[in-house]
């Protein structure tokens, strides 16, 4: 074993510089090549999942949300402090792991100078230098580059012990909690860690007071990280949470008997029919009693089926040295088609590169360095307990590129040692062989690459064509997944909101028809379908949607809200009224209901009850100016009702009415509703001169109405201003010959396309 290094050992440090800055350049190329690519700006699945609690936390509270953190919570506080200060800039993050990443590079070669040589730590080094994966997640916004380079920092800290003085264990300790505040399941670790400590300290031959106080102290450091955190839990979410709430769900995904079903789940509605149903079927609203209903259904699992569990287990067990790179957000491959560094050092034909070379190799490793001397080492002790813990930690989970990636350093320097020990080895053919046999046993089922991309990956093309506003784009790609998964349930959902979007309603109820085929009981997809029927104007149709609904949701507001409004349009107000009352019984605050319901008594004459409803709506938002104008109308309405065409007096309800409409225009002075409300009442009541004031203000709101025209004749002539009166009745004139001649105009081409074109 050769000597620690140490920062003045410029041999040992120039290589270091130059690992670190190569790292950084190759990192730096990817980034510009991805800058443009379709995922970049638009983050999907767990990576947007951080980065929306980034910019909470950036814009609405540092506290973060009023429930205990879903996810472990350092990397979204990492990525807050850059929208802080740069706001939604998500180069910057990239950028940062980009530094990160060549800080792994190094740390990489130096913890392998502490347990291995010079050509096996820079090896190691290099190739991670060169690491495709590596490469790939450092752009993508998700802990796992921030989560690696404290692994190592905290395993640097740890390989410089045993020490005679205390606080390094306690600076372990808190290394440790930060790692955990990371990706938590680096906690695996801390068992080993604290045997390690024991068994180091007594090969040391410390006294073991002195070993008690070295654990205490770093259970100390990893409780003074993770307490505030707990405490933090408590207090905003009145729940018992240590660190985050998603461990029991992550469990379960990997531990029952449809691993592969759960495994693929992806944001959608059948995620959410999952982290649902702890409440649906048992009525558990407490997050950490939801994670525990999680944990209990896998332990039934165990139980009930031990067997299978133990093949699940040498499943995910295979998965882990399995050279595939198994997704969890996006597909790695399929981010080879932004990159071409990326099509050099990540790809699979048969053999997975880089990993399906790599785990051989770190096998090889292991097994030559279990009876080398350096297994001897505290620091070579350390590292296979590293990697133990944290193999464990992902096959008692489940296996993923992402989750595994932690452990690929240290397995760098094994896989290196193993390439060195076997240019050195006595059998050295029979190694080799034995070598080639894993090698195809870890790559099996490898098959090629799909880089046109299956259907999730189609998917999340289409969402993110879909946030950028491109629909054209978006619609071609659920309509492809479609044609290879015609119930893909998310894809036919965002296809029927966009066809819904551009109002082809007709389309939309099409494929909400095809969803119900495929899943007949989803009540929000009905009511959708429900909402195309009255876009296309089908009335009947969406009224017989939302009553069958209402037997199954009888307190949804919106749905009574939505029937109401199908019977108004389907010509029966009765019902519609009924409806609508049921509605504001559910909902009293709906200010849209108690409008729609205002206006349906004023169609149907009951101006009273109108009124009694608008008065309501005016409390409620007192400073809207659209209340105070129909309430002024209503008032206007049953007076002028009352005098028939007779002119109105000052009576105090006309009165009422008048001040209504002037503190609306006082709301918004550009109201030409409130204006025309207002210049008819003051005409009505031969208050010319102040009723030409309102309509010439109209005319400058609304220049093309020629209406105003004809209004403005008849109030001035009957202001004996004749000449401002032929003035407006010859533009009103004019402007209604002009109207004639092109609607004359439109039917004239209409009825020579008719001809030309046949139809």
């Amino acid at each position: 074993m050769t000597a620690p290094f140490a920062l003045g050992d410029w041999r040992r440090l120039g290589p270091a510089l130059l690992l670190g800055l190569l790292a950084l350049i190759l990192r730096l190329i990817y980034l510009e090549q991805i800058r443009d690519s379709l995922f970049f700006n638009i983050p999907i699945v767990d990576a947007k999942t951080y980065v929306e609690d980034g910019l909470y936390l950036s814009s609405q509270s540092w506290g973060g949300r009023p429930t205990p953190f879903w996810q472990p919570p350092l990397y979204p506080y990492l990525l807050s402090l850059f929208f802080w200060f740069f706001e939604q800039n998500l180069y910057l993050p990239r950028l940062f792991q980009a530094l990160l990443g060549a800080g792994i590079c190094v740390f990489t070669y130096i913890l392998g100078l502490r347990v291995f040589s010079f050509p096996v730590a820079f090896g190691a080094g290099l190739v991670a230098a060169f690491y495709g994966p590596l490469i790939y997640f450092g752009g993508e916004l998700l802990p796992t580059i921030p989560a690696i380079f404290l692994n190592l920092l905290l395993l640097l800290h740890l390989s410089r012990q045993p020490s005679p003085v205390r606080w390094p264990y306690l600076v372990s300790g808190l290394l440790l909690g930060i790692c955990a505040l990371a990706v938590a399941n680096i906690l695996f670790f801390l068992p080993f860690l604290l045997f390690w400590l024991w068994s180091t300290s007594k090969r040391a031959h410390i006294v073991p007071p002195r070993i008690l106080q070295q654990g205490v102290l770093l259970l100390l450091g990893c409780g003074l990280i993770i307490a505030p955190v707990a405490l933090r839990n408590y207090l905003v979410g009145g729940d018992l949470v240590l660190i985050s709430h998603n461990a029991g769900i992550n469990f379960y995904i990997g531990n029952n008997p449809d691993y592969d079903h759960t495994v693929n789940i992806r944001p959608g509605q059948d995620w959410l029919d999952l982290i649902e149903s702890p409440e649906r079927e048992a009525g558990i609203e407490r997050p950490s009693s939801k994670s525990r209903f999680f944990f209990t259904r896998s332990w039934e699992y165990i139980t009930d089926a031990p067997l299978d569990y133990l093949k699940l287990m040498g499943r995910k067990l295979y998965l882990f040295w399995h050279g595939d790179e198994i997704r969890r957000n996006l597909d790695p491959y399929f981010a080879r088609r932004d990159s071409t560094l990326l099509q050099v050092l990540l790809w699979k034909f048969g053999l997975a590169f880089p990993f399906g070379l790599v785990g051989p190799f770190a096998l090889l490793g292991l097994a030559f360095f279990w009876c080398s001397k350096e297994s001897r080492s505290p620091q070579g002790r350390l590292l296979l307990f590293f990697i133990l813990a944290y193999m464990l930690s992902v096959i008692l989970f489940f296996v993923t590129a992402r989750y595994r990636l932690p452990a690929v350093p240290i397995l760098l320097l094994f896989a290196a040692f193993g390439l060195y020990r076997l240019w050195y080895a006595s059998h050295r053919l029979w190694v080799l062989a034995g070598l080639v046999g894993v090698t195809v046993l870890t790559n099996l089922g490898t098959g090629r690459m799909d880089m046109a991309g299956d259907t999730q990956q189609r998917f999340w093309m289409g969402y993110a064509y879909e946030q950028k506003g491109m629909i054209a784009n978006a619609m071609r790609e659920y309509r492809a997944v479609l044609e290879a998964r015609p119930g893909h349930r998310n894809a036919l959902l965002s296809l029927a909101n966009l066809y819904n979007a551009k109002a082809q309603h007709a389309d939309a109820i099409e494929i909400y028809l095809q969803y119900l085929r495929f899943y007949p009981e989803t009540v929000p997809t009905r009511f959708l379908l429900g909402n195309a029927y009255l876009g296309a104007q089908l009335y009947q149709e969406a009224i017989t949607i939302y009553s069958d609904l209402v037997p199954l949701q009888p307190q949804w507001a919106a749905l009574h809200g939505r029937l109401g409004y199908a019977y108004l349009m389907a010509g029966q107000p009765q019902r519609a009224i009924q409806t609508y009352r049921q509605t504001l019984d559910l909902q009293p605050d709906s200010s849209l209901v108690r409008y729609q319901l205002t206006r349906l008594y004023e169609e149907t004459g009951e101006i009273d009850a109108a009124e009694k409803e608008c008065r309501i709506l005016l409390s409620q938002e007192p400073e809207n100016p659209q209340y105070h104008t129909l309430l002024a109308n209503l008032l206007i309405k049953r007076e002028g009702a009352e005098k028939g065409a007779n002119p109105l007096s000052r009576s105090p309800q006309l009165l009422e009415a008048e001040d209504l409409l002037l503190q609306a225009i006082g709301l918004d002075a550009n109201s030409v509703q409130t204006r025309w409300s207002l210049g008819l009442l003051l005409a009505r009541q031969k208050r010319y001169s102040e009723a030409i004031e309102h309509f010439e203000k109209i005319l400058l709101l609304s220049p093309t109405d020629f209406e105003v025209h004809r209004h403005l004749g008849n109030l001035y002539k009957r202001a004996g201003d004749l000449k401002k009166a032929d003035e407006h009745y010859g533009l009103y004139s004019l402007a209604e010959r002009q109207q004639k001649m092109q609607q004359q105009a439109e039917t004239s081409i209409k009825e020579q396309l008719t001809r030309i074109l046949g139809e």
